[in-house]
């Protein structure tokens, strides 16, 4: 269940598109929300070019980290009574990522609700830092808010949400927070699965309809709904309704987004490690989903086993 809810914020309006979403999730669920803030020191970012931290650069750090305060402080008692929802801000010196991935293990966050830009801006194509640091560090859930979302900031209407999977333990430690969420929504949940083949010579010759399933592709693919038509049932035995569908594509990326496109789910989930893969989150098809699927996206790095 989800009861603690997690939000970052830099004070910037991007960064607070994930506010209505994640008050919303902690009323339906009689939750807390966390607010944090990080403060970066001028004494580590702004020295003099002689290394000297004046007196003046001083105290314009201690106003910069006082009005930071203010801002979560007022924040906090706003939204607070707005919603009816219990607030706590945190407001530190760190990396904003550093301290968001920290705050989260202290409270034992449920759930990340941000956006993936926030003061710095939005660069076509790529994550924000921060997002992107929290997704590689934190074992968290995180709900990333892309920028180019059409909610506008408002609460979530999740009815569908996609979840993509690849045969892979770490994979499959989605489903929990996935769970959770539709829960909290009544969502239908839509468990999906690309079987790639493996292609080493002529791609079009290969796939040809009079060549043997040399890759036994038809063998995997039957084998990878049995697996999903499993946690299908179990999904269903929460409450909740759900599917699974194998797709055999050589491209995953553009499978489920062209999969995305068909069915239009209002949330797509994925963990970041799958089958061999070694980067955690940039360049993998967590990444290709945020950039392109133009909807909120749940994120799971899992914890190692």
């Amino acid at each position: 269940m989800i009861r603690t809810v997690l939000v970052p914020l830099d004070g910037s309006t991007l960064a607070e598109r994930a506010l209505p979403v994640a008050f919303d999730i902690a009323r339906r669920t009689g939750g807390a929300v966390h607010l944090v803030r990080a403060h970066a020191p001028l004494a580590i970012i702004g020295a003099t070019s002689e290394g000297i931290v004046t007196q003046d650069m001083l105290a314009a750090d201690d106003l910069m980290r006082k009005r930071a305060k203010e801002y979560l402080d007022e924040t906090a008692s706003r939204l607070g009574a707005e919603w009816g929802v219990r607030v706590v801000p945190h407001v530190d010196d760190g990396s904003a990522a550093g301290l968001i991935t920290q705050v989260a293990d202290d409270v034992l966050a449920d759930i990340v609700v941000m956006t993936t830009h926030g003061q710095g801006g939005f660069a076509p194509g790529w994550l924000g830092s921060v997002a992107d640091g929290v997704i590689r560090h934190s074992y968290r859930p995180v709900l990333a808010l892309p920028e180019n979302d059409e909610s506008g900031g408002e609460p979530l209407a999740i009815r569908s949400i996609m979840v993509t999977l690849d045969g892979s333990a770490g994979s499959m430690a989605i489903i929990p927070p996935v769970r959770d969420l539709a829960l909290v929504f009544g969502a239908e949940v839509h468990l999906v699965r690309v079987v790639a083949p493996y292609v080493p010579m002529d791609v079009v010759t290969t796939l040809t309809a009079s060549q043997p399933d040399r890759d036994d592709i038809d063998s995997e693919a039957v084998q990878a709904k049995h697996e999903l038509d499993g946690y299908v049932t179990s999904l269903e035995a929460s409450g909740l309704r759900a599917t699974a569908t194998v797709l055999v594509q050589l491209s995953p990326p553009r499978a489920l987004l062209d999969h995305v496109k068909e069915t239009d789910p209002d949330c797509i989930a994925i963990a970041t490690q799958g089958r061999g893969i070694s980067r955690l989150f940039v360049g993998s098809v967590a990444d290709k989903l945020i950039r392109s699927a133009g909807r909120p996206t749940l994120v799971l790095r899992p914890p190692k086993t």
